[in-house]
C-alpha cells in the first residue's frame, strides 16, 4: 500500500514541476514541487501551504471482496489568499490555475509503481492507476478561497 501512495506522490509532483516549475514549496529550506503528502510532514501552520497541494490518504478497500486490486481515496487539498495582502483579488484566478494544473498532473491517469525505500527506487512490476479528480465546491474562510479533490487510486498490493 505504501508503494502505492509513494508512486502517485512522486509521479504528480514531477509532474506538477514540469507543468509549472514556478509552484515550489519550501521545506527545511530546500525548494520542490508544491506537492506534500500531510502523512510525510510536519505542517508549518503557515502561509508556506497556501498554493500547495496537500494530500491525505483516506482507508483502502478492495474493489471486489476476495480479489487483488484494491482502491485507496486520496483527497488533495489546496486554496490561495491571493499575492495582493489587502485587495485580495487574484485568488480566484490563482485557485482556478491549481484546478486546471490538477487536472493537468493527473493525465495520464497511470504510472509504475516503485519502491521508493531505496535508492534508486525499484520498479515493482505493476501500475497503479486513478480516476479524474473530482471537485468539491470552494470554500471561503478569513480570506482564504480552498478547495478539495477526490482521486481514487487502485492498486495491487505488495507480496511481502
Amino acid at each position: 500500500m505504501q508503494a502505492a501512495k509513494d508512486t502517485f506522490l512522486k509521479t504528480v509532483a514531477g509532474r506538477l514541476a514540469v507543468v509549472n516549475p514556478a509552484r515550489t514549496t519550501t521545506m527545511d529550506g530546500v525548494p520542490r514541487p508544491a506537492v506534500l503528502a500531510l502523512e510525510n510532514e510536519i505542517p508549518m501552520g503557515t502561509d508556506t501551504e497556501l498554493e500547495t497541494f496537500l494530500l491525505s490518504w483516506q482507508s483502502a478497500a478492495r474493489v471486489v471482496p476476495g480479489q487483488p486490486l484494491m482502491r485507496m481515496e486520496c483527497k488533495l487539498s489546496y486554496g490561495s489568499q491571493g499575492t495582493d495582502d489587502l485587495l485580495r483579488t487574484d485568488r480566484g484566478r490563482i485557485l482556478t490555475a491549481m484546478d486546471s494544473e490538477l487536472m493537468r498532473i493527473c493525465e495520464p491517469n497511470r504510472a509504475a509503481k516503485c519502491d521508493y525505500t531505496q535508492t534508486p527506487p525499484a520498479a515493482l512490476g505493476t501500475n497503479i492507476f486513478w480516476d479524474a479528480p473530482v471537485l468539491e465546491e470552494v470554500k471561503s474562510s478569513n480570506g482564504v478561497l480552498q478547495r478539495t479533490a477526490a482521486v481514487t487510486v487502485f492498486f495491487f498490493p505488495e507480496v511481502a
